[in-house]
C-alpha cells in the first residue's frame, strides 16, 4: 500500500507516528486521473484513512481507492 524506497508496506506503529507527529501523506488515488489528496492523518483503520487536508478540511479515503502514500517532501 505504502510508497517507500525499500518497497515495505508501513507497520501499524509506523502509521500511528505518522499521526502523533502530524505527518503530511500524499494519498495517490486509483482513478485513473493520476489525482493524490495531501493532508495529515487523522486516524485509520483496514477500511480507511482520514486525514485534515492543508486547508483545514477533512476526509475519508477508502483503502480500496488507494494506490499507495508517501510522506509530502518539503520543498
Amino acid at each position: 500500500m505504502s510508497i517507500t524506497q525499500d518497497n515495505k508496506t508501513p507497520t501499524t506503529a509506523e502509521l500511528q507516528r505518522f499521526i502523533r507527529e502530524h505527518t503530511v501523506l500524499e494519498f495517490f488515488s486509483l482513478d485513473g486521473k493520476g489525482s493524490k489528496y495531501i493532508g495529515a492523518l487523522r486516524w485509520f483503520d483496514e477500511e480507511a484513512f482520514h486525514i485534515k487536508q492543508e486547508d483545514g478540511s477533512e476526509m475519508t479515503l477508502l483503502r480500496s481507492a488507494i494506490l499507495g502514500y508517501r510522506a509530502k517532501k518539503a520543498k
